[in-house]
């Protein structure tokens, strides 16, 4: 999506093509609206505010913080600061009107009520700006973090992680939401445990001065991150009663079996749902961690040619429990090791890990907190 034109927005500038470190066209759409984030509450950072100036001379050092501009699609999004607590949040920029079913969607799965039940796995939506003038509005959600970054440590990692995002897709579909893009982008994590200090928006290896490395705690020293899907620009929404048939084909996933059949019939997308969460489970993970294998049979469940023999969400969550049941305690202990390791090295590291492991606190499920929402 570019940014879309809009009456009485600021038009952006065009910066200088020799300075690979100047303001680009995006970014000075972004400063055009900082007075109207800040008087919505939200400030963004140093860079954005209107006459800003560079705080270097020459070539800026690695951890210039107001020399860093987005890796976030900037033409989408952008990180800012909620004033009143110093929350770090991401605006995304989207289409009143292309986009109206996705703002109805999103506040939907945010009312207060669902919020408080801990299946609910959606992004909650934390508010909605609106300039008043063009065809633009910002949708204001929490900083996360890709769910593998860090990488998932253990058996109990990525069991959890199943779990949480089978509940989450149950979560859904109860409230008759299909998310039709659940694939490997669209679900990420809250990782305030893991990174204590917080970390950059746009730097995220980096504490968010970019001063320093962001201190990182192992995650089998702090409890289970929670893990959300976002973005739910085709997600559809069923009324109670209502047949739920979808055409389209779009999403990352394009190897879905409804998307390949001729003529492009309607299709129900809660198998495609279950479908597109099994692939990402067999290409990020099992296909990557052999310790994982005894999950296979629920993941090629899931992602049966034909929707009607693939689980529910419900059912999925019954077979993961019934293939976490047949492991040794100690099994969930046990590292992950990537396929194509060494086998000495992954030999000492899995050792190193149980120690580790073994002398650490049980571990209780992580979630954003009242306050934090």
């Amino acid at each position: 999506m570019s940014i879309p034109a809009a009456e009485g927005l600021p038009a952006p500038e065009r910066a200088p093509a020799t300075d690979s470190f100047a303001l680009s066209e995006l970014e000075l759409f972004w400063i055009g609206l900082q007075p109207f984030f800040e008087s919505q509450g939200y400030k963004l950072r140093p860079r954005y505010q209107p006459g800003w100036v560079k705080s270097w001379k020459g070539t800026p050092g690695f951890r210039v913080e107001d020399a860093i501009s987005p890796t976030m699609s900037e033409d989408k999004m952008m990180d800012a600061t909620r004033i009143s607590d110093g929350r770090v949040v991401v605006l995304k920029c989207v289409d009143r009107v292309v986009n109206a079913s996705e703002v109805e969607i999103h506040r939907f799965l945010s009312q207060e009520d669902f919020q408080a039940d801990e299946r609910n796995h959606c992004v909650p939506l934390l508010d909605v700006l609106d300039p008043q003038n063009g065809n633009i509005v910002f949708l204001v959600i929490p900083l996360l973090r890709d769910f593998e970054d860090p990488k998932l440590l253990s058996v109990e990692d990525a069991i959890d992680f199943f779990r949480q995002t089978l509940e989450g897709i149950a979560f859904m579909h109860e409230k008759g939401v299909a998310h039709r893009d659940c694939a490997r982008f669209n679900i990420m994590m809250d990782a305030k445990d893991i990174f204590p200090s917080g970390f950059h928006p746009q730097r995220t290896y980096l504490t968010p001065d970019a001063s320093h490395w962001a201190p990182v705690r192992p995650r089998y020293q702090v409890p289970f991150p929670k893990y959300y899907f976002i973005d739910f620009g085709i997600s559809t929404r069923f009324l109670e009663g209502e047949s739920p048939l979808v055409t389209g084909t779009d999403g990352q996933d394009k190897t879905v079996p409804e998307f390949k059949a001729n003529g492009a019939p309607a299709y129900d997308p809660f198998p495609v749902d279950i479908y597109i969460l099994g692939n990402v489970y067999k290409n990020d993970l099992l296909s990557i961690y052999p310790s994982l294998a005894f999950l296979r049979p629920l993941v090629d469940r899931m992602t049966l040619t034909e929707p009607t023999e693939r689980p529910s969400a419900i059912e999925a969550l019954g077979l993961l429990e019934g293939c976490r049941r047949r492991l040794f305690s100690l099994t969930l202990y046990r590292r992950l090791s990537p396929v194509k390791e060494n086998f000495i090295v992954g030999f000492v590291r899995a050792g190193w890990h149980l120690g580790q492991r073994a002398t650490s606190r049980s571990r209780s499920r992580g979630s954003l907190s009242p306050t934090q929402v």
